[in-house]
């Protein structure tokens, strides 16, 4: 399927306020749920992504025999790098140990069941939509029943990531409409998202799930449900907001002047890194593990005036771990066979000797 260049750019764009959102965690020894740009960024950068991912869900498959290819290759793309990393964390989790003389701290079932929990809830979010599709046929009844259902998947955060996932795959359908109203569309989903902002706070991170609502009273089950409903509201109207926002820039590209040509070149470059998502997301966490298992005191932020640390050093300690993050992402990628496993890419095919191809 053909690229949309905005679509790459919005996802370099989410993948930075990721990484901003890990800095402002780990940067700290306090509650990161008490620092505005945590709280703040948390309400729609993951919901984002997973819209984006869904967006052309609903065109990947026209047959069952299709949607079982479809899936292979999504296993391969998120499921072998979770795995790949998983053996090699595992394989640090032991020699650091023996170094320090101490025991283990996690298991290699532990280690694989935990990392990179974005990867496993996505692939989960694919699986349920075809399987849901394929029982139901029609993908408005598909997408109310599997949501339900989700409400019940609290492994890797798939009751707060599908939602966000379906509204994408229902976007996707309507795209080209998106595209044309996508303007309007920008300005009333920010505008909607930006007022609900003003009730958010932490404790729409604490909503307990529903395995408790059967030791609850029946107005704490109606106060989880609009808890609940209040959650996706913000994290959908955010999302739809930006990814409406972010289409305006194919326009750009409409523009035949030569005057424009740098402002060409620079959408094309960041395009080319927003297609490095997967491996920015995977290095940076990394990273992030690393120094919170060997020097957890190293940029230590703790000292810092609360509101520079999370609009000036957060963001650009998280500029600096994206661009580090890029750089070992490429190099990873010139080693085909390594970067099958550790990124998910398809196995290099070989070369023939006679034609060169």
């Amino acid at each position: 399927m053909q690229r949309i260049q905005s679509i790459d750019i919005l996802k370099l764009f989410a993948m930075f306020l990721v990484i901003w959102g890990h800095c402002v965690q780990f940067m700290l020894t306090s509650n990161h749920l008490d620092e505005p740009a945590f709280v703040y960024i948390y309400s729609f950068h993951m919901p984002l992504f997973l819209m984006v991912s869904g967006l052309f869900a609903h065109r990947a498959v026209t047959s069952a025999r299709e949607c079982g290819s479809w899936l292979l290759v999504k296993a391969r793309q998120l499921l072998l790098p979770c795995i790949a990393w998983g053996l090699l964390m595992s394989f640090g989790n032991l020699l650091l140990p023996l170094i320090n003389g101490t025991h283990p701290d996690k298991s290699l079932l532990s280690t694989l069941w935990t990392n990179f929990w974005f990867l496993k809830s996505l692939f989960i979010c694919f699986c349920l939509w075809y399987a849901s599709l394929a029982l139901l046929r029609k993908p408005w009844l598909a997408a109310l029943v599997s949501i339900l259902i989700s409400q019940c998947i609290v492994a890797q955060e798939v009751q707060w990531s599908y939602p966000s996932f379906v509204t994408g795959v229902l976007i996707g359908a309507h795209l080209d409409d998106l595209r044309r109203y996508r303007k309007p569309v920008a300005l009333a989903a920010l505008l909607i998202g930006g007022l609900l902002l003003l009730g958010w706070n932490k404790s729409y991170f604490l909503i307990p799930s529903v395995y408790t609502w059967q030791f609850s009273t029946p107005a704490d089950c109606i106060l989880n449900i609009v808890m609940r409903l209040y959650r996706y509201a913000v994290n959908i109207s955010l999302s739809l907001g930006f990814l409406a926002l972010f289409l305006n820039l194919d326009s750009l590209n409409t523009q035949p002047s030569t005057s424009l040509n740098t402002q060409h070149s620079t959408l094309n470059y960041l395009s080319s890194l927003g297609q490095l998502t997967l491996g920015i997301y995977i290095i940076h966490s990394l990273i992030i593990m690393v120094r919170e298992r060997l020097c957890p005191t190293l940029l230590c932020c703790d000292s810092l005036n609360p509101w520079l640390f999370n609009i000036v050093v957060a963001p650009l300690v998280a500029a600096m771990l994206l661009l580090v993050s890029i750089g070992i992402t490429r190099l990873i990628m010139r080693l085909p066979h390594l970067s099958f496993f550790f990124l998910g890419t398809p196995w290099p095919k070989r070369q023939s000797a006679s034609t060169g191809k």
